[in-house]
């Protein structure tokens, strides 16, 4: 008698993909899968996943993302790679899908497409889409009140119209500075932001943050 044992094994790195998108992202986090429970359990407890809902249908996966997209009043993000995923993750606000072993099917539907084989791009995309919305608010913030002191002054008197132009340039030239800011690496948080800055700074200026008076040595020549 010959028996075989088959069972899944979960990606590399998804217990802390998981974990930051939980406790960084504040995000609930469940998994949909069509097995059945003893292996579903197994999987969910191996990624650290506590909601598991199992043997679900394609239509099934469709009806429950639908209902918690209702039931959440705002997004939703379904990460799939498999054709019973496909109508999912095309009800889903934002659908992605790892494209190297997804099936055509949801590579069609999918709104987000990670070229690379690596389950740590998901956090990346979330990460990268705040810190854009972010940064086009701070953008819009900057521009109008950059406007609403170089306009209301001028049209007061109290500004000369040279002046007022160039504040308004100036507001423009710090919209464009601060949409730089789109290049560096994404943070989950202002205070992540704040401290990546200083770190900057510190590594910027280094004799300015790390020097101290004991470190400096007097050489004297004798008379």
């Amino acid at each position: 008698v010959t028996l075989f044992h088959f069972e899944d094994e979960p990606r590399s790195g998804v217990c802390e993909v998981i974990s930051t998108l939980r406790e960084k992202a504040k995000l609930r986090i469940m998994m949909l899968t069509g097995d059945h429970e003893s292996s579903a359990q197994r999987v969910a407890k191996a990624v650290c996943i506590e909601e598991v809902h199992f043997s679900l249908k394609p239509e099934d996966k469709l009806n429950k993302v639908k209902a918690v997209s209702r039931e959440g009043g705002g997004g939703l993000i379904m990460v799939g790679d498999g054709i019973n995923d496909a109508p999912a993750l095309a009800a889903a606000t934002v659908g992605m899908v790892l494209a190297q072993r997804a099936s055509a099917t949801a590579v069609a539907v999918a709104d987000v497409l990670l070229l690379q084989d690596n389950i740590c791009g998901v956090p990346f995309c979330i990460a990268k889409a705040r810190q854009t919305t972010s940064l086009v608010k701070q953008s819009v913030a900057l521009a109008l009140t950059c406007i609403v002191f170089a306009a209301l002054p001028s049209v007061l008197g109290f500004l000369p119209l040279w002046l007022t132009v160039l504040l308004h340039e100036g507001g423009t030239l710090l919209v464009c500075l601060n949409s730089i800011r789109a290049l560096n690496t994404p943070t989950w948080s202002l205070v992540d932001d704040i401290r990546k800055l200083v770190d900057s700074l510190r590594n910027y200026f280094p004799s300015k943050f790390n020097s101290s008076p004991s470190s400096y040595t007097a050489n004297t020549a004798p008379l």
